[in-house]
């Protein structure tokens, strides 16, 4: 019996390409509010590994909308998946100071 000659990359590949499922359905843009967007039929989210709260890379390539799963740690809260507040704030280093905006004329004393 002789070994293939497959480097490790080859075999995940090819793993990857195994485990692969394609399925297509039809969807209908609808308007929701002053917006529009299409609902995500249950058995693609769960092959994209997507939920409520998932952030989706949205692009246009060669006249093809392609939706891409953000990876993003997110927790429960409710019935929706949303980043985590850690994340969110990594980068944050504590130096924002707020403004205040004048947004209306001042009524009374306040200045």
């Amino acid at each position: 019996m002789m070994a293939a000659n497959h480097s490790r990359k080859d075999i995940l590949m090819d793993i990857q390409v195994a485990e692969r499922v394609d399925t297509m359905v039809n969807v209908t843009v609808q308007r929701w509010g002053n917006s529009e967007g299409i609902r995500i039929p249950k058995e693609l989210r769960e092959q994209a590994g997507i939920h409520a709260g998932s952030m989706l890379n949205a692009e246009y390539v060669d006249g093809t909308i392609v939706l891409h799963p953000i990876s993003v740690r997110t927790t429960q809260i409710g019935t929706y998946r949303v980043p985590r507040l850690e994340d969110l704030f990594a980068d944050y280093n504590g130096t924002y100071q707020g403004e205040e905006w004048q947004t209306a004329p001042s009524v009374g004393g306040e200045a």
